[in-house]
């Protein structure tokens, strides 16, 4: 088989997962939510007027988005200047370019720590 061809494979393959995952995850979530209001009906009350407040992890990270966009940015930067390293340095300083997304990825997750507030906005 071709490599290719196994590698496209296992990435259509883990992509299905991950979609699987979470689909599973919010139809839990969704579950929950409906026995919810089905205590509500059960007391009387009115589900429209209820705001049930739901653990603050499944809320989900208010910075997600801005800390996966920035590692990716990280990543993606360092990508480029690796194959600018592999082709102008020559020997063993070559071998610098496995060192760089790892690098990036820490220097991203640093950045982050240091510049986002510890407290998310509600």
């Amino acid at each position: 088989m071709d490599p290719v061809v196994g590698i496209f494979a296992l990435l259509v393959a883990i992509g299905v997962f991950i979609l699987i995952y979470g689909m599973q995850l919010k139809a839990k979530r969704d579950e929950r939510r409906a026995g919810l209001y089905e205590k509500a009906l059960d007391k009387g009350l009115d589900p429209r007027e209820i705001k049930f407040d739901l653990d603050q992890k499944e809320l989900g990270d208010p910075y997600g988005n801005l800390k996966a966009g920035v590692i990716l940015l990280a990543v993606a930067v360092a990508l480029i200047a690796g194959m600018w390293m592999a082709e102008h340095l020559r020997g063993a300083f070559r071998l610098l370019v496995f060192a760089l997304v790892p690098a990036a990825i820490g220097l991203a997750v640093l950045f982050l720590h240091f510049t986002l507030p510890r407290k998310p906005p509600e």
